[in-house]
């Protein structure tokens, strides 16, 4: 053996040895022998909320973990389990088994093994459940295991609304366009369109709808799918889909290797008057119907006189998996009808066995629909001449496909893309997508002009460790999984193939930005968090134009409109929450850490989020009735809580205004000598934009975009109107007023009003002080953001071309004002606004004259947490203290708990909610007053659009 030799040459065949990587582990076998057993036994989930809830080692508890991003540093990563208590214990219904998230992503399925059911709510933060419907009432019986589950799909909202999926992006020239398509939601539907239901198979064939009727409460309706009298009939695996007609296609296996098919109605008993009448209002009563429709062998391979032969390995006549997979409905292309999927794993007899040989095989069964025929020789068998014989219905049967074997086993499989693409995973932790229709592996042609999906382009999941459990986001962009070891994983999409480039030049750069587009945009239309996109986009957001780039091409697909400049009333800019959206990823992507200089577009975002969120809730609080203890209705306005509650976003909009006319007052004299802003034939754009980035001066950029300045506009507005009622209250009830208080303290009788509180009237007065003492007047600010206005409408209309006035225009407009808002280039036409703004005697000087310049210079702006530069970030550590971006007031950080002093943190400190997405932080406010707890319920999501953590005591990051 002394030269070379190909270890090929020593087989006849000249096949290379194959020899699989790793053996199959114990964990395994026990995995795939419970898979056999059951259906429902899936001990981890994602909801589309992004809650990611698994069940405990020990069975008795669920744990719930979130993405969230890390204060300190901005990394992205899987927080720290919060366990709910115990759901079960051995003595009564066995361990909890399988998991299942509602589509509204609030409602979790918990069930164990003995079939009965908890159902788990979430309305506010992502780790803090409610128990809704104990599964206490269910008995406890092994022939009530449930062996499959489904939600049902959430009603369209408005009527008919399609479920759009946005791709594939097709390279033309130097630019991708992006095509879509849709497809409609399945009913049947709860009839709130904001609810959905729970429907079961249990192993002795009983059919369960679990429902919330309007009041909450959640009810039970039930009927048999079949008559189990003996073991072979019992149903080990069931699957359930939605169907075109509104009904509920069933597919169950049994004992003795069948595989039916069932159609099931559900009536809500609602009277047929009730269609003007608000659905939600009226009490439901709901019946379920069945018909059966076809059936077959599962075990197809394989006559039935040999199943029980010795030389068949037990091991191919058992299935691990059943899944129903709707019709594919696509207006683009072919519809594709209700297919079945049946899973087989094979494993050795025994770990010790010296055939290693593993592998999966895949079967499925097309639910098909013909139209039977009459003879017309029968009706010649009428008795009466004039009859016409009625046809029969149609019969449905099972169309076999061709199957497939993979070597590998398959534990999880998840549909994607509406339904198009299969995921499978597998259990040494590798992932591979095939085409619904022909079964053939997808996403794996590297083509950089017609792209899908990150795993396309050469994004993939490192495979390491084996697991047992697996969930894919809801993005379809990252992973969980249950080790061998029992801990909770989660992975990434990473590209492994060295750099992708820093240009849109680039087009392996260009083509990662269309896919996080894409999985972007197709997350926002179907309501589905995507936190795990950002953390994706995150690891390659240290390009400098990454952000950027990203929301330019968002913004393409989403149809972003930006452009208020001719606006005056900004009621339709508050209620644009695709502008929300964009600012939510670049205050995302901005994001560093809370001691470290966010980035330029970062930090435009983050004070632009804040004020808007500041004009929601005034606005919310003045305009909105909320129901008392008594069902009397009364303004938030009324309640001292609320006011104090409001008070803190007042002084922080009244420093924000000062803050920025400092930092327009002093940007000339910061400039290099080479920009003068006030000459127009000399100032350079893009000098000037290179000078802001460097300093993060995002003040220029506040008022020159439409939408900030609209906000800003709009948060002027509502103050002073909020300063009014505080004035008018506080005279009102000042001894000697008319319709106020006499000087011996009895009512006028001349104008009798509503007396104050005490605590009310306090409440108005530290809102009247603020304003009053304020360093910049309301008015004052307000009327420079009006002269702005006024002048970047001039020059619109005077640019050459004219950028106001026509359909083109506008386009070019709004695609100015998306450069604006993204943090990008200002345009040559806003030259002239620029130097209107900083001449001598132009809209600043009016400013300047208004203002003492002393009581500018030495003011306190700590509270915007703007400053940031080394000595400011060094300082706010050492304060020890978080502001509360609700009440915008400091909270002292907790001190952290200890073994000895488990609840000194609890006594020293509030419990915190934090946004997993941004890291902002509020107080969990309990409050028994209904207006503020109302109010409270506005801050259901962050600012951000992030969902929230609820912290324990003591506790500062998830």
């Amino acid at each position: 053996m002394d030269g070379e030799v190909d270890i090929d040459d020593l087989f006849e065949d000249g096949a290379a040895l194959s020899m699989p990587s790793r053996p199959p582990t114990k964990e395994l076998y026990q995995r795939i022998d419970e898979l056999r057993g059951s259906g429902c036994c899936q001990a981890i989930a994602w909801s589309k909320w992004g809650s990611i809830a698994s069940i405990s080692a020990n069975g008795t508890t669920v744990e719930f973990r979130n993405l969230r991003c890390a204060p300190e540093n901005g990394t992205w990563g899987l927080s720290e389990p919060t366990v709910t208590p115990q759901l079960t214990t051995s003595m009564d219904g066995g361990p909890l088994k399988h998991l299942c998230w509602s589509p509204t992503g609030s409602e979790l399925a918990v069930i164990d093994a003995a079939g009965r059911v908890n159902i788990l709510t979430i309305f506010s933060s992502l780790n803090k459940p409610t128990l809704a419907r104990p599964s206490q009432i269910d008995t406890t019986d092994d022939l009530h295991a449930v062996v499959g589950c489904y939600w049902l799909n959430l009603a369209p909202f408005p009527q008919n609304r399609p479920t759009i999926l946005n791709g594939p992006a097709i390279k033309e020239g130097s630019n991708y366009r992006y095509e879509a398509s849709q497809t409609p939601v399945l009913g049947p539907f709860h009839p709130n369109h904001s609810k959905s239901a729970f429907v079961c198979v249990t192993t002795n064939g009983v059919l369960r709808v679990l429902w919330p009727q309007n009041n909450g409460k959640w009810y039970e309706s039930h009927t048999e799918l079949e008559s189990v009298v003996s073991s072979d009939d019992l149903i080990t695996h069931a699957a359930i889909c939605s169907d075109k007609s509104g009904t509920l296609l069933i597919a169950f296996a049994t004992s003795s290797k069948q595989l039916r098919t069932v159609r099931a109605l559900i009536d809500w008993g609602l009277p047929k008057t009730a269609e003007k009448v608000n659905p939600a209002a009226l009490p439901l009563n709901p019946t379920v119907k069945t018909r059966h429709l076809a059936a077959t062998s599962w075990l197809h391979d394989i006559p039935n006189e040999n199943l029980n032969a010795s030389h068949v390995e037990s091991t191919a006549t058992h299935l691990s998996h059943l899944e129903f997979l709707p019709p594919c409905i696509d207006a683009s292309g072919p519809s594709t009808p209700p297919t079945i999927i049946a899973v087989r794993s094979h494993l050795p007899v025994s770990m010790s066995h010296y055939n290693q040989d593993v592998h999966t095989t895949i079967d499925r069964w097309e639910v098909r629909e013909k139209q039977q025929n009459i003879h017309p020789e029968f009706e010649q068998l009428s008795s009466r001449r004039n009859s016409v014989g009625t046809q029969p219905g149609s019969v449905h049967f099972l169309k076999k496909l061709e199957s497939f074997t993979v070597n590998k086993i398959a534990i999880a499989m998840q549909p994607m893309n509406l339904g198009k693409i299969l995921c499978f995973a597998y259990s040494d932790s590798s992932v591979d997508y095939r085409d619904r229709n022909t079964m053939l592996e997808t996403f794996t042609d590297g083509d950089l002009d017609r792209v899908w999906h990150l795993s396309q382009i050469g994004f993939s999941y490192t495979e390491d460790e084996p697991c047992l459990h697996f969930a894919l986001s809801p993005s379809y962009c990252s992973v969980v999984q249950i080790r061998n070891d029992g801990k909770v994983k989660w992975k990434q999409l990473d590209y492994h193939m060295g750099d992708i480039g820093s240009s849109i030049e680039d087009a392996r750069y260009a083509a990662v930005i269309a896919a996080l587009s894409l999985s972007c945009s197709t997350a926002v239309m179907t309501n589905v968090n995507y936190d795990d996109v950002l953390a994706t986009a995150h690891k390659h957001a240290k390009a400098s134009n990454f952000a950027y780039d990203w929301l330019i091409e968002l913004s393409r697909i989403l149809k972003v409109y930006v452009d208020y400049s001719e606006e005056t009333h900004f009621d339709v800019l508050i209620r644009n929450t695709t502008i929300q959206l964009c600012l939510s990823i670049q205050n995302s992507l901005g994001f560093k850490g809370e001691f470290h200089p966010r980035t330029f577009a970062g930090k435009f975002a983050w004070v632009v989020l804040q004020v808007r969120n500041i004009v929601v809730l005034v606005t919310m609080a003045a305009n909105m009735k909320v129901a008392g203890p008594n069902n009397e209705k009364s303004s938030p306005l009324e309640d001292p809580e609320v006011i104090n509650a409001l008070a803190g976003s007042v002084r922080w909009v009244l420093d924000l205004m000062a803050w920025i006319t400092d930092t327009l007052l002093t940007l000339p004299s910061t400039l290099p000598a080479s920009i003068d802003l006030t000459n127009p034939s000399t100032l350079s754009l893009p000098d000037l934009l290179t000078h802001l980035r460097s300093t993060n001066n995002i003040c220029l950029h506040l008022l020159l975009s439409s939408p900030t300045r609209g906000f800003l506009t709009a948060i002027c507005r509502r103050l002073v109107h909020l300063d009014h009622i505080a004035r008018k209250a506080i005279v009102h009830t000042m001894p000697g007023y008319p319709g106020g208080s006499s000087q011996n303290g009895t009512p006028n009788a001349q104008q009798p009003i509503p007396s104050l509180s005490p605590a009310l009237r306090a409440a108005y007065l530290k809102i009247a002080t603020l304003t009053a003492s304020a360093i910049l007047r309301i008015k004052t600010f307000e009327a420079l953001l009006s002269g702005v206005a006024n002048s970047i409408k001039t020059a619109y209309s005077n640019h050459t071309p004219p950028l106001s006035g026509s359909p083109n225009a506008e386009k070019a407009r709004n695609a100015i004002e998306i450069k604006m808002l993204f943090g990008g280039s200002l345009p040559d036409a806003f030259v002239p606004v620029i130097t209107e703004l900083f001449r001598p005697s132009g809209l600043l000087a009016a400013v300047r004259d208004d203002i003492e310049p002393a009581r500018l210079f030495f003011a306190d702006f700590a509270m915007l947490e703007l400053d940031d530069d080394a000595a400011a970030l060094a300082r706010r550590r050492r304060a020890a203290r978080t502001m509360d971006c609700f009440r915008k007031a400091w909270l002292p950080n907790p001190h952290p708990r200890t073994r000895d002093e488990p609840d000194r943190a609890a006594r020293h400190g509030v419990r915190w909610r934090r946004c997993a997405r941004c890291a902002a932080v509020m107080e969990d406010v309990l409050s028994q007053r209904q207006a503020l707890q109302w109010l409270v319920m506005q801050q259901r999501r962050c600012f951000c659009s992030g969902y929230w953590d609820t912290l324990q005591p003591g506790e500062t990051a998830a």
